[in-house]
């Protein structure tokens, strides 16, 4: 009796390896668009100047639009990755599965050989063969049968194991492509809200320089006059809420994200090349790139102390109060989710992000972005130290 184990199709492991060859070559390509930018960032960072003109301002906002759209490739990039790597996982799947096949098979041709020896009492046997060494050379074959009946049955767990795997790794696999779409259409939402604000800024050229000047001005003086409630307002609510029983609000541990940073930070805590620090001083939040309209959560319970809308263009922000001495604000809201003196629980929409320049509460700013800020005792502190 001859034994043979079938081997899978070699045009099927071949498909396979040209699918990993090109993941490889797609791994390549992504990593040049991340060090073009990073080269990008690097470059735009070293020339960044103060916006004091309406040219720098476009400036600042077209290397913007360039970063956004050098993300969106990128994020191009992976769904491809992820569209190959789902292709050669489901190959490899397909492979296990005719594996699977075979050695069902092979083990019912042993379960078969094995049942008709097994039929035969030891007296019949050993009446068969005129020797008693043949009559024991049919005794081992029905012991080597149920052997290697038993080596095939473990190959068959093995397999089955390894298939399930695979079917494990596809459904990740096909999770982060749902969600590397999902993250490009923010991406390009974020993308036309940018070029929407240089719109904006081309039209306030034409129209002219004095006007943007004077804007900043204004801009300058809503910031002053926000930093200035945003201190006052910490310290007496906290009187007035230890006044009222409610001074022990819950300790925040680490925050959540208020929004999801889909393209990152733009500017961090004290971040060089910051464009206005000549008008307002260093940036002493982070800011979080994303399209107008998305929900601010808040990242921690807290206390809703102030919604300030300034009416028109000006400076909207939100300010949380938190337990340990700790608040946050939120600046350049389009629209508030949460009332003044309202108690919040960590996770509740509080607000909508803005920033497109010249939009409703978007005050100083160059795009839309979340402006993130962490205090302790009333005094900036990076924000980062709390995000996971």
């Amino acid at each position: 009796m001859v034994l043979t184990v079938g081997a899978p199709d070699l045009a099927w492991a071949k498909t396979v390896e040209e699918l990993r060859e090109e993941l490889r070559a797609k791994r390549e390509s992504l990593k040049d668009t991340e060090g073009r930018i990073q080269e990008f960032q690097n470059t735009v960072q070293s020339k960044k100047k103060e916006a004091r003109t309406l040219s720098d301002q476009i400036s600042l906002i077209d290397g913007s639009i360039n970063e956004l759209e050098l993300g969106i490739q990128k994020t191009s990039q992976q769904i491809e990755e992820n569209d190959l790597e789902i292709e050669a996982v489901e190959k490899e799947i397909s492979i296990k599965e005719q594996e699977v096949s075979g050695q069902k098979a092979l083990l019912a041709s042993y379960i078969r050989s094995i049942h008709a020896l097994d039929q035969e009492s030891t007296v019949a046997v050993f009446l068969k063969y005129e020797t008693f060494s043949q009559a024991m050379n049919e005794a081992s074959v029905l012991s080597e049968l149920q052997s290697r009946g038993q080596g095939t049955l473990v190959a068959i767990q093995g397999l089955h194991n390894e298939l399930l795997t695979k079917e494990r790794e596809l459904a990740d696999y096909r999770q982060s492509l749902d969600a590397l779409y999902v993250k490009q259409e923010q991406q390009q939402q974020v993308l036309g809200t940018q070029r929407q604000s240089k719109e904006r800024i081309l039209n306030l050229t034409n129209e002219q320089e004095a006007q943007y000047s004077s804007l900043l001005k204004d801009a300058q003086r809503a910031h002053q006059a926000a930093e200035s409630a945003i201190k006052d307002l910490d310290s007496n609510i906290r009187e007035e809420l230890k006044r009222q029983g409610l001074g022990a609000l819950p300790a925040v541990g680490t925050f959540d994200w208020p929004v999801d940073p889909i393209f990152g930070i733009s500017c961090g805590f004290h971040c060089a090349g910051y464009p206005y620090e000549y008008l307002i001083g260093p940036h002493s939040a982070i800011d979080i790139p994303t399209n107008v309209g998305t929900p601010i959560i808040a990242p921690a319970d807290g206390y809703v102390a102030r919604t300030h809308d300034s009416g028109g263009p000006g400076y909207n922000y939100i300010l949380l109060i938190h337990g340990g001495e700790i608040s946050t604000v939120y600046g350049h809201v389009s629209g508030f989710a949460a009332n003044e003196g309202q108690l919040v629980t960590r996770g509740t929409v509080i607000g909508y992000t803005g920033g497109a320049s010249g939009s409703r509460g978007a005050g100083l700013s160059t795009g839309p972005h979340l402006h993130f800020e962490v205090r302790k005792n009333n005094v900036p502190i990076n924000p980062i130290n709390y995000l996971p």
